[in-house]
């Protein structure tokens, strides 16, 4: 009788067990992703030269100091 009981009790069970799966779902989203980034760049090059090199350039008017 016991038996009985536990595969009657099985039976109406299992579907409620089954109906219960987690959905999953991944949707993208309809608009871009849009990324605002405000940047400021500085630059500040030197350029170290030999005293040959610096007459040359000055010559030509190239480099002001």
């Amino acid at each position: 009788m016991l038996f009985n009981f536990k595969f009657t009790a099985l039976l109406f069970s299992l579907p409620v067990l089954l109906g219960c799966v987690p959905k999953i779902q991944l949707e993208t989203p309809k608009e871009g992703i849009t990324i605002n980034m405000n940047v400021e760049v500085e630059h500040k090059i030197q350029i170290e030269t030999d005293d040959n090199t610096r007459r040359i350039l000055a010559e030509d008017n190239i480099l002001q100091q």
